[in-house]
């Protein structure tokens, strides 16, 4: 397993709920990508990604910004393999900054 991903926010003491809320619901976020992927709904993948990449980046989690961006990125017509592939890697991503946070899996 790699490492535990933390925000890099050096003020994040003044975002601490935010940072908490926002681990919490990760799981629930990701089960919803999860979900789009599935029933091919690009649409609601491509916003749901935004929206993930927008609050990971704005919370200093750059990293699972940039996964979920890519994300975004990829979600074309024809590219299901690529999506899947680019949705395990933010997966992966996003269970390590859960486990950044307080050891939780």
């Amino acid at each position: 397993m790699r490492d535990a991903i933390l925000s890099s926010r050096p003020d994040a003491s003044d975002v601490a709920e935010e940072i908490e809320d926002f681990i919490v619901g990760l799981a629930g976020r990701v089960d919803d990508l999860q979900d789009a992927e599935f029933k091919g709904d690009l649409e609601d993948l491509v916003r749901q990604a935004q929206d993930l990449g927008t609050a990971a980046d704005a919370l200093g989690f750059e990293l699972l910004a940039a996964s979920a961006w890519e994300l975004k990125r990829c979600c074309l017509p024809d590219s299901a393999e690529q999506i899947r592939e680019t949705l395990i890697d933010l997966t992966e991503i996003a269970k390590r900054v859960r486990m950044g946070h307080r050891g939780a899996v």
